[in-house]
């Protein structure tokens, strides 16, 4: 695949090297002639100088035949135009790197279709998301985000206390905009003390068992309290400090004021103080330097329940966590750009990172190499997987309600939300799918092919 990556700094470079190594042909754009000439020395890629809103440089670089344009600097403004000119030009796919919500938000306008954007990837905000999961993983098997956040899965065991297990699904009257995505129950075999698990793609006559492992997915704010609906043990996070007032600290401070935790964020810069006080109505800011062992006593961060590092400095952030664990909090989670630090602070007892440029990374390659059909997480060793389906113009089921889709659909296949011009609606079955559509679906892998057939 021949591909154009605009800009090449921490992401762009890091995106451009394992595309490189997976023998693509890559093509770096940027104004900055020097970073060129250090990402040529470390990597197998075409570099050019210029701009990636220079319809001029576009378009000479139209002779390569390029599959994906792929703007990834850190301007909003010039990824957005520059797509808008690649795709005007004639380049098949487009790839924008978004930093400000406002862009991911679609409820009143497409940005996609305006800007000709084919995807959006927004690091700061999936790092975000990546947090918070951490964060609330205790009480959960498992915890996955799609939609930029808007949907979430989440796995959890049902205890032994429930006592509706008589009841079927259709019965059951989940809360709102929540659905059963899986089951995972344990099964006896003949072999004494043995057992495996058998995997349930649910229907409306099936039940839930106590021991169960159910995998629910919905809208993020429905089923933050799921755990109270089984009666599962979960233990909430109360209060949250933040080190550091990045981008990827204002959106996890976002989710965290949207579902009353308590954040207080310490950064060095007053300015950034100022802003970050005027968009977070609920969280309390504080102008000091984070690595003051002697302000964190006094903040008394011993008190809250997990300490979060995301300023932009790897080192600083090792630093920052292991001066929070010395004051007292013991639960410290890290925004790490550079993986090779991983091994280090495992070994210094930090369990939790998360890294902008593998989550984008990992996001984009997704995206790059799908066609209509994408798989975003595997289940139970490949038993099962959640995929994102584009729906086309020329779809077998696009138009009618999914209650009279059975027999066009596999048993163990079913069809979780869809995603309509940035709304999110839970598939019952008066819901229609439309070509344009996003629809994500629990499925067996075996029936990818037929997916994108029949999408």
């Amino acid at each position: 695949m021949n591909i154009v990556i605009i800009g090449a700094g921490n992401i762009g470079s890091y995106i451009a090297r394992l595309l490189s190594r997976e023998k693509h042909n890559v093509i770096l754009v940027d104004k900055n002639a020097k970073r060129l000439q250090e990402a040529s020395w470390v990597m197998d890629v075409a570099i050019k100088e210029g701009s990636g809103t220079d319809w001029q440089v576009l378009d000479n670089l139209l002779d390569l035949s390029p599959d994906l344009f792929v703007s990834l600097t850190d301007d909003d403004h010039a990824n957005l135009v520059g797509c808008a000119i690649a795709k005007n030009l004639g380049y098949p796919r487009t790839i924008a790197r978004i930093k400000d919500n406002h862009f991911l938000n679609r409820v009143r306008l497409d940005l996609g279709r305006i800007f000709d954007v084919d995807y959006f990837i927004g690091p700061e905000l999936l790092v975000a998301n990546e947090i918070f999961k951490n964060m609330i993983s205790p009480g959960s098997l498992r915890v996955e985000s799609f939609a930029h956040g808007a949907v979430q899965l989440r796995t959890i065991v049902i205890p032994q206390t429930w006592r509706r297990s008589e009841e079927t699904l259709a019965d059951l009257k989940l809360p709102p905009g929540i659905m059963v995505g899986l089951i995972s129950r344990e099964a006896k075999t003949d072999v004494p003390g043995g057992s495996n698990r058998e995997i349930i793609f649910p229907h409306g006559y099936d039940r839930i068992l106590p021991g169960d492992e159910v995998t629910l997915i919905g809208e993020t704010d429905d089923i933050a309290n799921i755990h109270q609906y089984f009666g599962s043990p979960y233990e909430p996070i109360h209060s949250v400090v933040i080190m550091g007032g990045s981008q990827t600290a204002y959106n996890l401070a976002k989710i965290l004021e949207q579902r009353n935790i308590n954040v207080r964020i310490i950064e060095k810069n007053y300015e950034r103080c100022c802003w970050l006080s005027e968009q977070l109505k609920h969280c309390t800011v504080i102008n000091h330097d984070g690595t003051d062992l002697d302000f964190l006593l006094e903040e008394k961060v011993s008190q809250a329940d997990v300490f979060v590092c995301c300023t932009r400095y790897d080192e600083l952030n090792i630093m920052s966590s292991l001066l929070a664990r010395e004051a007292g909090c013991e639960n410290a989670i890290i925004q790490l750009s550079n993986t090779g630090y991983i091994p280090i602070v495992t070994r210094l007892g930090i369990n939790h990172t998360a890294s902008p440029r593998v989550i984008a990374a990992n996001r984009l390659l997704a995206l790059a190499f799908s066609g209509t059909v994408t798989s975003v997480v595997s289940l139970y060793e490949n038993q099962a997987e959640i995929l994102e389906i584009n729906v086309s113009m020329r779809s077998k089921i696009a138009g009618i309600p999914i209650s009279e889709l059975g027999p066009l659909l596999p048993k163990d296949f079913l069809i979780a939300c869809i995603q309509n011009r940035g709304r999110i609606m839970i598939a019952k079955g008066d819901r229609i799918i439309s070509p344009g559509d996003t629809v994500i679906v629990v499925s067996h892998p075996r029936h990818i092919n037929e997916l994108e057939k029949i999408f």
